[in-house]
């Protein structure tokens, strides 16, 4: 018996996986990694953050706590905050948890505001009992009583607007409440491990990785290099491209470049990176992509979001 179409008339004929359902396998994967990634910066800001204040902490020498992941220390955080104002240079516990680098339970005993050392920066918090909470995206919460303020210290651009939105809704939330001044002083990049290592993990590490995956993948792999566009509007893009990964180069030459070339140096190399994506990207058209390389470009476009939240 003869078939005009061999492919269909055949009963040994596999039935092709279908492109959805491929997809479908790889989302629990990209999502756990982007989780596991969010997870890791958290921890990573927490070590360095707690690490600086132990061996050095600056202008304003307290009693320091650190109690760690906050799930395993609910007790003691419940106890911390019940306990008497009596240190003599005043107290601060110290917490993390799934949503922010650290949290600081602040004691001030002076007769006025006070600066006290918290890592990144310094922030002057009113006497009495104050609670400051770090964001990944250089942003701190500081609570006083029944009032509150939003700062932003890391000069990102969606920084400044996040910052904005959480004093509207604490305004709105607080009428009539007196405003907090929210005074900071932001610690220099050589001197503060806070401030210097988070920036170097954030730039060198996923560019070796992506260098990795174009030389093991191919050029379609250089879709991933948007994830620098992500971060150049979310983090301080001029710490993140120049200042803090190219310190070792300018202190080699002895050079010392002036603000505006800092500025016109990092937006050349944001703009490189996203040539290079778009590169990638019509590579990727050109089905020059494996389709399991496809989930690691995405992780790298969404990994921004979970720094940064």
């Amino acid at each position: 018996m003869k078939t005009d179409n061999l492919e269909q008339g055949s009963i040994y004929q596999s039935k092709k996986e279908k492109p959805g359902r491929r997809l479908r396998a790889y989302l629990p994967l990209l999502l756990a990694a982007l989780l596991a990634v969010h997870f890791l910066n958290l921890y990573l800001q927490w070590s360095v953050i707690s690490s600086e204040l132990t061996q050095e902490p600056s202008f304003h020498s307290p009693e320091y706590t650190f109690l760690g992941f906050s799930p395993f220390h609910k007790q003691e955080i419940e106890a911390v905050q019940r306990l008497p104002n009596a240190a003599p240079a005043g107290r601060v516990f110290a917490f993390f948890d799934l949503l922010h680098p650290a949290v600081f339970m602040v004691w001030n005993n002076g007769m006025g505001e006070d600066f006290f050392d918290l890592g990144p920066l310094l922030v002057a918090v009113p006497t009495g009992a104050s609670r400051v909470t770090l964001f990944p995206a250089s942003i701190f919460l500081l609570r006083h009583g029944e009032n509150t303020v939003a700062r932003n210290y890391g000069g990102a651009i969606l920084g400044n607007v996040w910052a904005r939105a959480l004093n509207e809704k604490i305004a709105g939330a607080e009428k009539g409440g007196r405003p907090l001044p929210g005074s900071f002083i932001v610690k220099p990049a050589p001197g503060s491990s806070s401030q210097r290592i988070p920036y170097l993990v954030y730039f060198y590490l996923p560019l070796a990785l992506i260098v990795i995956a174009i030389a093991t993948c191919g050029m379609a792999m250089a879709a991933a290099f948007f994830y620098y566009a992500g971060m150049f509007f979310l983090f301080d893009f001029q710490r993140l491209f120049v200042t803090i990964p190219l310190a070792w180069l300018f202190n080699a030459l002895g050079v010392e470049l002036p603000d505006p070339w800092v500025k016109v140096l990092a937006v050349a190399l944001a703009l490189l990176f996203l040539a290079a994506a778009v590169f990638g990207l019509w590579r990727w058209k050109d089905r020059e992509m494996l389709p399991s390389g496809k989930w690691i470009v995405w992780f790298f476009i969404l990994l921004p979001l979970f720094l940064f939240f």
